[in-house]
């Protein structure tokens, strides 16, 4: 069984397929829309909707948004976030809209500064898969990761270290 992980946004959205039950990346890649914000949205969605379709996905997972200091990039995020989930619930897809915070402390990504969360995102994925893809592919490698059994596998122990 795959499932595929989104890292969305109007300009770059990152994208991972992966299978469950041992992590192993089937194909990752960026989506990287051009013209007006609702040109975008609809090319990105349309563009997700392909990749759940090719890839034969069960689960989807899309990272939710947060808090934007910028009200109106804030609202483009949240429009488009809102359209990919009703999109693929509409295809038949089981959506999982999951927060920054949450697939990350599962990968163990430890930093908060956006830029510092990057970087350790492409150190981890080229620790782990010896690879070296663009910073939203990497954290949609690590977001996919997050849900799959070695992801949930790492993320207990991170737990019990932590306790």
């Amino acid at each position: 069984m795959k499932l595929i992980a989104f890292d969305q946004s109007t300009t770059a959205t990152g994208w991972c397929v992966m299978e469950m039950d041992n992590s192993k990346i089937v194909a990752y890649g960026a989506i990287h829309p051009i013209g007006p914000t609702n040109e975008r949205i609809r090319e990105t969605v349309k563009k997700c909707i392909s990749l759940c379709k090719k890839f034969e996905v069960a689960f989807v997972f899309v990272e939710g948004i947060q808090f934007q200091k910028n009200a109106v990039v804030f609202q483009v995020l949240a429009k488009l976030e809102g359209t990919l989930e009703i999109c693929l619930e509409e295809k038949g897809y089981f959506v999982n809209v999951v927060k920054a915070a949450e697939w990350r402390k599962r990968v163990g990504i430890k930093n908060k500064k956006r830029a510092l969360v990057k970087q350790e995102a492409i150190e981890m994925v080229n620790e782990v898969y010896q690879i070296q893809p663009s910073e939203d592919e990497c954290e949609a490698i690590l977001f996919a990761r997050a849900f799959s059994a070695r992801g949930v596998e790492d993320a207990l122990k991170i737990v019990l270290e932590e306790e």
